[in-house]
This record gives C-alpha cells, sequence and structure tokens, in this order.
C-alpha cells in the first residue's frame, strides 16, 4: 500500500481485550473514512522473554492502514476517547520473508531509545547493525519466518515519556523453533548484547499476538503475501 499511512494502536486494559474487539468492529461497520485495511492482535497471556512478573501493559493492538493522514489523526482520535492507548504512526519495513505460508504465532515487541541517543540514531542502528548481527551473522532467520520492523515517525506521547516509543518490531515464529532458541544461544546472546547499543531494555514489551484481519478495503491487498526479502540491501542503505 505505497504512499498510505499506518497507524498501530496499543490497547490499555481499560477495557477487556474482547470489549475493544467490539468496538473496532462497531467503528468498521459505521464506516471508517480512508481505512484501506486493519489487523486486530489480541494479546495473549504468555511469558514470551520469561521472567516476566506482570501482564503486558497492552491487553489489544490495532494495525490499520489509511489513505491519508487526515484519515489516520481520525481514527486515532476515536480509539483514544474508547480508553486508554498509545498512538504510533510508524513507516512499515520488511526485513525478512522466507516464503512460508500460512504463518504461525505472531510477536510484537516495544522498543525505546537509549536516553543518549536521537531517535534517527536509534532507528538507524536497528535497520542495519542489529539486522546484520541477527539475521546475517547468526542467521535468525532460520526461526523468522516474516519480520517487520515498525519505524515510529509520530506519536500521541509525550517526548522522553515511558510510551515514548520509536519501534515496534513483529515477527512469526514456529513455537517448536522458539523453544529450541534459548537465552543462552549464540544468537540470543549476540542480539540482547546489541540491544543494549541503542535500546532502553527496561521499556521493552514482548507480546504474543493472535491476529484477525477485520477489514480489506476493495481492490486492496489483504494478508501477508510472500515478498521478496530486503534483507541484504536494508543492510547496505545505511
Amino acid at each position: 500500500m505505497e504512499g498510505s499511512v499506518k497507524l498501530i494502536s496499543l490497547l490499555r486494559p481499560a477495557q477487556t481485550g474482547a470489549a475493544w474487539e467490539a468496538f473496532v468492529s462497531g467503528q468498521l461497520a459505521a464506516g471508517v473514512a480512508g481505512l484501506q485495511r486493519l489487523v486486530f492482535n489480541e494479546v495473549l497471556p504468555v511469558d514470551v522473554r520469561g521472567g516476566a512478573d506482570a501482564p503486558p501493559p497492552f491487553v489489544a493492538i490495532i494495525e490499520a492502514w489509511f489513505a491519508d493522514r487526515a484519515s489516520a489523526d481520525g481514527f486515532a482520535a476515536s480509539v483514544r476517547d474508547h480508553g486508554g492507548t498509545v498512538q504510533l504512526y510508524v513507516d512499515a519495513l520488511l526485513i525478512n520473508d522466507i516464503g512460508r505460508r500460512p504463518l504461525p504465532n505472531k510477536i510484537m515487541v516495544t522498543l525505546k531509545r537509549r536516553a543518549d541517543l536521537s531517535r534517527a540514531q536509534a532507528q538507524k542502528h536497528w535497520r542495519t547493525r542489529h539486522v546484520e548481527v541477527g539475521l546475517v551473522e547468526h542467521n535468525a532467520a532460520d526461526f523468522l519466518q516474516l519480520y517487520f520492523q515498525n519505524h515510529v515517525f509520530d506519536s500521541d506521547q509525550e517526548a522522553g515519556s515511558a510510551c515514548d516509543f520509536d519501534g515496534m518490531p513483529e515477527f512469526w515464529v514456529d513455537p517448536a523453533d522458539l523453544a529450541e532458541v534459548g537465552a543462552d544461544s549464540p544468537v540470543m546472546r549476540a542480539i540482547a548484547e546489541d540491544e543494549v547499543l541503542f535500546v532502553d531494555r527496561t521499556a521493552i514489551v514482548t507480546m504474543m499476538v493472535a491476529e484477525r484481519e477485520l477489514f480489506v478495503a476493495p481492490g486492496t491487498e489483504g494478508g501477508w503475501p510472500v515478498r521478496e526479502s530486503s534483507l541484504h540491501e536494508v543492510v547496505r542503505a545505511g
């Protein structure tokens, strides 16, 4: 959807996930201006990273693509009025697609830059060196079947606040593959060591989600069709 605007809405537990989905379905039934596609992601009660002592602060995540910024702003306002949210406007960058369908479990993660870095500096490291460490040097593509980086360019959060996120990776992994890739594996150690160079690791929230595509506009491509991976082009582009 070239030229469209992607909005990610992180939904707080002021409403249950089911209530949020019912609200979104009602909005869709009434008609949402400029909407091209909408995916509702229910956050599952799964501790992905291990050692979590509290449930995720979000119960669901909306990914919505709009024809223009004004339409995205209108939808963001209606969602915000319904309950606690974090609204992120992002550029979605395909990092890797191994071409296997159907897709397995989906994981979404919040990333916040280190305090001594600008957003541009952190995002550049993330899309270049971090990709190189994980997917080029340590073959993370063996278990990351599809991987997008969502680079935040605007949000409704106060600069420097706890939820002033700079990015959200989303990737699909098979549970069996994930189980074999422990925190002490070479690839996970390398990723963790590189994370500290650009990420505030205390702000990371890792969520396994169940995604449901609730809307696709006529003439718009839905689902996650196989795309040629841009991995090496991304790394070289810097």
